[in-house]
């Protein structure tokens, strides 16, 4: 079975908004199915303006889970575009969706 379109991440120049490095996923690890319904169980049924500095930080940590390549906070915080950032948490839940949907067709 072919595995999905990985999944990636760009870190830009703050300067410049050049990319500097990609960060790249081919597979997502079943741990992070876990680790994702803890993160949703958080703050899944927040508002955005009711999220805490706390949630922002569990956001981050579960996306350094899911490029475990050397990317750190300091990298996020000071180089990801928030757009990237948001895509990452939603592709890894669309593959777990995916997956585990009963009434999908099975993958080929």
């Amino acid at each position: 079975m072919p595995l999905p379109t990985p999944i990636t991440l760009n870190l830009y120049d703050p300067e410049t908004s050049e990319i500097t490095k990609t960060f790249t996923r081919p597979f997502v690890p079943w741990k992070m199915l876990k680790k994702g319904i803890r993160l949703y169980k958080q703050i899944g049924q927040k508002n955005t303006e009711q999220y805490e500095e706390s949630d922002i930080d569990a956001l981050t940590e579960y996306i350094i889970d899911v490029f475990p390549s050397g990317l750190t906070v300091e990298m996020l915080d000071e180089q990801a575009d928030i757009t990237e950032m948001v895509t990452v948490v939603r592709s890894v839940v669309s593959r777990a969706k995916g997956i585990m949907d009963p009434t999908l067709p099975p993958r080929a």
